[in-house]
């Protein structure tokens, strides 16, 4: 078996003092110019790999849906997830984690409190984009991503350049710990310009240079991350070339491999359909874009059970997708239930230029969060004119063909839903019921937060649902116990 090495902490030049100068007083009091940094903070250091493992195989691909075996191709999947009252209000609270990632991979709010790094709530959590190339022949590639109305929370391999910048004690006025401005709501900037650039959940940056992509039939020793307790091992089951990354912070002594880029954020946006929902289970899905919505489904997930329906056809422009989420009653048992849906929604896939080891990637990763988790989503495909406006991709050299999916994953929050919630809501005004009140927002697991926001929203923000809140906003919830 082929291996990573164990560790590969990494130190950087110390460039806090200045990153900042302009943006907040220096530790011993000088003053502020108001000027921001010229360049994007450099990667935070990270714990290292740990035993590693081969890719499994790739799952055969489907006739005339895979590589030619000529070109410099790039493709890339993703997805959306973001919570909408019966209304269509996206509700805050998304930064919470449902599906844990190996050791390995960079965490923007851990990495600053490494030794040597330089380097508010949320309504869209942009969940798990892979990139993967194709080539003939070896080449070195260059790659840069923005979002302008997020940031990039977390990534693998290590990247030369990542923003907005982590901030290390002392290194400015007031700043005692370990300090990340973008979700710092009370950090000590020293101007308006300066708060408005680094403060906001906007501006993300991440920079890959010097990318090997290496030959289509090398061997390459990957991070460990089993399939018995990491979803991440299935986008690796792809034809595509594996990719190796050195000479840069995390990478310098030792290189890191991979058969993908992966990049998550979170952010605050506008989507491209509109969700709300009626009593009865209606749902109305309104394009709001100049261009078509790719396919689109409308889920009905219960604890053993679960049902579809699928418009493959999307939605056209201006038009709006009347439907009813299906019933439960008589609905096929949940293991049969998500065979018949992972399969529609790879045959939608297949259509969108992704090749088909690609598709199934992305459905085995997502099928437990999009098919087994209880409750009414809408999942549509974005056009990719939309993914490339809010999050643009810069490569060299240029692609013959650059392909992204990105699937929209929308829980709904019916009217029947938003009455349950304001009852357990009201019941924390009772303290002989609130234990039973917050064990109804607990066992909600990620989306407790946003639930819980809207009930609040709907009583007029009662005082007596604070505490709970603050709780489950800074708690993390990375499993929940019915999902």
């Amino acid at each position: 078996m082929v291996t990573e090495p164990t560790s590969h902490r990494l130190t950087l030049p110390i460039l806090l003092a200045t990153l900042l100068a302009a943006c907040a007083g220096t530790s011993d009091g000088g003053s502020s110019t108001g000027d921001a940094p010229a360049d994007p903070p450099g990667p935070a250091p990270h714990e290292g790999a740990s035993p590693g493992q081969r890719a499994a195989p790739a799952v055969p691909p489907a006739p005339d849906l895979a590589y030619p075996g000529k070109g410099f191709i790039v493709h890339e999947w993703g997805t959306d997830t973001v919570v909408v009252g019966s209304d269509g209000s996206l509700q805050p609270g998304l930064h919470h984690e449902e599906e844990d990632l190996p050791a390995f991979v960079y965490d923007r709010l851990e990495a600053g409190t490494l030794d040597g790094s330089i380097s508010t709530s949320v309504n869209v959590k942009m969940e798990t984009p892979v990139t993967y190339f194709y080539s003939e022949e070896p080449l070195n590639a260059h790659v840069q991503i923005t979002f302008r109305k997020g940031i990039f929370t977390q990534w693998y391999p290590a990247v030369r350049e990542f923003s907005p910048p982590i901030i290390a004690p002392n290194t400015v006025a007031g700043v005692t710990t370990y300090a990340d401005p973008a979700y710092d709501p009370e950090f000590p900037f020293s101007s308006q310009m300066c708060a408005e650039t680094y403060g906001p959940n906007a501006n993300g940056y991440l920079q890959w240079s010097n990318i090997e992509v290496l030959g289509r039939d090398g061997d390459i020793p990957l991070p460990e991350a089993p399939l018995d307790r990491f979803t991440w091992a299935h986008a690796r089951q792809v034809g595509a070339n594996p990719l190796r990354v050195a000479g840069v912070p995390g990478a310098m002594e030792t290189p890191q491999h991979e058969r993908f880029l992966f990049y998550r954020g979170l952010g605050n946006f506008d989507l491209p359909v509109r969700v709300t929902a009626g009593t009865g289970g209606a749902i109305s899905a309104e394009n709001t874009l100049d261009e078509a919505i790719g396919a689109v489904f409308v889920l009905n997930v219960g604890a053993s059970a679960g049902a579809f329906v699928a418009h493959p056809q999307g939605i056209a422009t201006g038009g709006t997708l009347v439907e009813r989420a299906p019933s439960l009653d008589g609905a096929p048992p949940l293991d049969e239930f998500v065979q018949s849906l992972g399969a529609s929604m790879m045959d939608a896939l297949d259509a969108t230029g992704l090749y088909h080891d690609e598709a199934v990637a992305m459905v085995n990763t997502w099928k437990r969060q999009w098919f087994r988790t209880p409750g009414v989503r809408v999942l549509y495909l974005a056009p990719q004119t939309w993914t490339d406006a809010s999050i643009p991709i810069t490569i060299a050299p240029t692609p013959a063909d650059v392909v992204r999916v990105m699937m929209l994953r929308v829980e709904v929050l019916s009217p029947e839903i938003e009455s349950a919630d304001v009852g357990a809501a009201r019941r924390l005004a009772d303290p002989s019921l609130a234990g039973d009140a917050e064990r109804h927002f607990d066992d909600l697991g990620r989306f407790a937060e946003p639930r819980l926001r809207r009930a609040l929203t709907i009583l007029g923000e009662p005082a007596y649902g604070q505490p709970l809140l603050a709780r489950i906003a800074a708690g993390a919830t990375a499993s929940a116990a019915r999902e």
